[in-house]
């Protein structure tokens, strides 16, 4: 951080498009009293920290406790600095009047049960997913989706208007991004159960149907209202900033709530996506 009212933070993680830099400014804003519109964050660079894979579900669960180990170093180190003086304005002002340019600070964080060596594997350019274990709890991420269909009687042609879902994940650091992960998850779901299918050759293995036009996905009339909602319950045990992933667990039972909606609906347990007219004749 620097008196000049800039911040520069590097961390190991990839942006892909799933809001991980939306949500690392939060949580650094929540924690720190900089100027939100000049802070510069390096990801997926191997030139700044020890990068990490950004898969699994863990983008945000193993990046943003240690921007918030980070945070918290450096309100100890400011601390340090003003020896008992007292300083106003934000961090950057107060920089600015002990008459320093800046400070630097580091955090790292690892999961429970990870041996001290994962710091290691990360600085030559191994991944460290391997763990954790949890001797006296397990912490899963939890989804519960509800879905309504409504079947066409005469051609069974399958309708998808209304789907809510509710997602456990911790703490929720980015309510937008989040939701937005979840929408896409459901839409995802659709997709799986009622259109997506690979048709291959099976004669070569090779996939019949590789290209947008053959490839039958979700169009904005697949899709009715879909709402969501969050527990929103920090989980400390599992981090510091109580965070979990929200990735898989947002979309993995979204087809299963559709394939028990048709059930319902029509009497008939379809046990292969896509959920075919056929099947239901």
């Amino acid at each position: 951080m620097r008196a000049d009212g800039t911040t520069w933070l590097a961390v190991s993680g990839h942006e892909m498009g799933q809001g991980l830099r939306t949500a690392i400014l939060a949580m650094l804003v929540a924690y720190l009293d900089i100027d939100p519109d000049r802070v510069e964050i390096h990801l997926g660079e191997t030139e700044t920290a020890p990068q990490h894979l950004t898969a699994g579900s863990w983008g945000s669960a193993s990046t943003l406790p240690a921007v918030r180990q980070a945070a918290l170093a450096l309100r100890e180190r400011l601390e340090e600095l003003r020896q008992g003086r007292s300083l106003t304005g934000n961090l950057h002002q107060r920089l600015a009047r002990l008459r320093r340019p800046q400070i630097e600070v580091e955090g790292r964080s690892r999961a429970p049960g990870q041996p001290e060596a994962v710091f290691g594997r990360l600085a030559t350019g191994l991944p460290a997913a391997a763990g954790p274990e949890y001797p006296d709890f397990v912490s899963f991420s939890h989804a519960a989706h509800f879905v309504e269909v409504r079947v066409e009687p005469t051609t069974r042609r399958i309708r998808v208007p209304r789907v809510v879902s509710v997602i456990d994940c911790g703490r929720v650091v980015s309510p937008r991004t989040a939701e937005s992960q979840v929408r896409g998850a459901v839409v995802w779901g659709i997709g799986a159960a009622l259109r997506e299918a690979a048709e291959i050759d099976p004669r070569h293995g090779g996939v019949l149907n590789n290209d947008l036009a053959d490839y039958v996905v979700p169009v904005a009339a697949d899709i009715g209202a879909i709402e969501v909602g969050f527990v929103d319950r920090p989980d400390t045990r599992l981090n510091g900033a109580g965070v979990k992933g929200l990735g898989e667990v947002a979309m993995v039972g979204v087809a299963a709530a559709i394939g028990n909606a048709v059930f319902h609906a029509t009497g008939r347990r379809v046990r292969e996506l896509p959920i075919r007219v056929e099947q239901l004749l």
